[in-house]
């Protein structure tokens, strides 16, 4: 009897705790561009009950009975107070859409930025022009229903030793014609080589999006093909060709036109991780003095194309991972958090009928330091190994890296196939200055200079299997191209950046390797740091 008294009392003391308070739970959003906001605080107004909702703007409130009748107040960083009334509480799940602030410019933008400190005429014609760059696309037709977008703004000028001046142009669905089914693709054109190059893709978003497929988490199925020019000493096997201004620098007149269809799938995680499994089946066709040659006993043979089929699996980890999110722009905000890719991939090429395999491996670590007031510092490493004898284009190369949130500067003074390695270690690190000399003046300060200094170093190995010395299985090495002898290429750089938002100007040293020919020792780069 006893103990049933004391169920009953512990029963009854329970309802009487649920009672003496609800639960609120929600979705803090961007009233404009109906994106989650993350890391928004939510809190019943004159107390200090409160919570910060997480990385995709959900929330869990417990409101006491007692201030039932009392507002909710939400606000996030670059957003006005907004109030709940208290007859709202019951929705499940509550809906909180957060107004952006209005920047002295009159421009609804969470984001802030330097731009906004130039005043007058001149300075809104300037933030004006940044922005149309920074946004990258344009709505065709009516922002408020268009379907459709136009872009990218920042690739439609380049230019390259192949293609001489490149203009491309393309076209992006948003949610406004499927909010799961999206198509994207662009076509360009080179005024040298008078071919056309061009990009599809057809994605399905598992996820209902508010504007477009990669808003964050990521859950989508793609379809890509691709017919356009690639340099595999300049760009990793996986980057998208979104090279700006002037592309393939240290590629030269070497490069090849690369057709590739792929289906991948990518699954970003509200705990930070995601991962990415694809298959692809890709030719490469040499262009401009680039040869794929063998040399057997004294004849020397040529193929005019170069077959892979490859599937392969990558992890990608943050520590905390979070975005704002507007239109088509994803903005991280933990900048700071270290971020981890794994990736391996298993293929096979084709070499005069029969398929050879081969498989890939790479590791990178990427991390942001605050050094005080003083500005930040950008650390990258990376590690990349081929296992098997494969054709030199299939080898490592220093620029083949993941790009991610932080400064990722490529190597500028190396050819891009001049270090020939089947095992490499890469490392650059990047210093942005905030408080120090150029932030004491103001002219400097208004435009949002900043000082750079970055030293980048690569070190790799050729195994025997891979050296064309060795075997006449593969293709001759161009005549730029060599072997890491003991020490690393290492190249630093001094300079300006951040220059209107928009630009870098830097002086870039070569340290080592002086001595091969026609070795570029020094120069002056002038480059975009969107």
């Amino acid at each position: 009897m006893k103990k049933q008294l004391i169920l009953f009392y512990l029963l009854l003391l329970n309802i009487t705790l649920y009672a003496q308070s609800i639960e609120v739970r929600g979705l803090v959003t961007d009233a404009q561009y109906k994106t989650p906001v993350p890391y928004a605080v939510v809190f019943v107004e004159h107390t200090q009950i409160g919570v910060v909702a997480s990385n995709v703007g959900e929330f869990s409130l417990s409101v006491p009975d007692s201030l039932r009748n009392s507002r909710l107040v939400s606000v996030g960083e670059g957003y006005r107070l907004t109030y709940i009334s208290p007859e709202n509480l019951g929705e499940a799940p509550l809906q909180i859409a957060l107004q952006p602030q209005v920047t002295g410019e009159g421009v609804l933008s969470p984001m802030g930025g330097d731009a906004a400190k130039k005043p007058g005429a001149i300075g809104s014609l300037l933030n004006k022009a940044v922005q149309f760059v920074l946004n990258d696309w344009v709505p065709l037709g009516d922002p408020e229903t268009n379907k459709f977008d136009f872009g990218r703004i920042q690739t439609f000028p380049t230019y390259n030793s192949i293609e001489g001046v490149r203009l491309r142009a393309g076209v992006a669905s948003n949610s406004r014609l499927s909010p799961h089914f999206f198509v994207k693709g662009y076509a360009a054109y080179g005024f040298r080589d008078q071919q056309f190059k061009y990009r599809g893709e057809a994605i399905w978003s598992f996820d209902r999006k508010a504007y477009h497929e990669d808003e964050f988490p990521k859950n989508n199925l793609r379809l890509v093909y691709e017919k356009d020019l690639y340099s595999p000493g300049e760009m990793h096997p996986r980057a998208l060709n979104d090279l700006l201004l002037i592309t393939y620098r240290r590629s030269l007149n070497e490069a090849t036109y690369r057709n590739f269809a792929e289906v991948n799938y990518e699954r970003e995680y509200k705990s930070g991780l995601a991962h990415t499994v694809w298959m692809r089946r890709a030719r490469l066709v040499p262009e401009g003095a680039l040869r794929f040659e063998y040399q057997i006993a004294d004849m020397l043979l040529q193929e005019h194309t170069l077959n892979t089929a490859e599937m392969g699996l990558q992890l990608r980890y943050s520590v905390r991972e979070a975005y704002v999110q507007q239109k088509r722009k994803r903005r991280p905000i933990e900048m700071t958090s270290p971020v981890f890719f794994l990736s391996h991939t298993i293929g096979q090429y084709d070499y005069f009928g029969e398929e050879k395999p081969f498989h890939r491996s790479e590791f990178s670590a990427q991390k942001r330091f605050i050094m005080g007031s003083a500005g930040r510092l950008d650390a990258v490493g990376e590690v990349m190994r081929i296992w098997n004898a494969v054709p030199f284009p299939l080898l490592v190369y220093p620029n083949q890296r993941q790009r991610h949130h932080i400064e990722n500067n490529a190597f500028f003074l190396n050819r891009a196939l001049e270090f020939m390695a089947d095992e490499q270690y890469t490392i650059r690190t990047t210093f942005v200055g905030d408080d120090l000399l150029l932030s004491k003046i103001a002219l400097l300060d208004r435009l949002g200079v900043k000082e750079l200094l970055s030293l980048r170093a690569s070190y790799g190995r050729l195994s025997d299997k891979n050296d064309p010395e060795q075997s006449s299985d593969l293709y001759r090495f161009p005549a730029a191209s060599h072997r890491y002898g003991s020490a690393p290429y290492l190249e630093g750089t001094i300079g300006f950046t951040n220059i209107l938002g928009l630009l870098r100007v830097e002086y870039v040293h070569r340290f080592t390797y002086r001595d091969h020919p026609d070795a570029l020792l020094g120069k002056i780069r002038v480059d975009v740091t969107l």
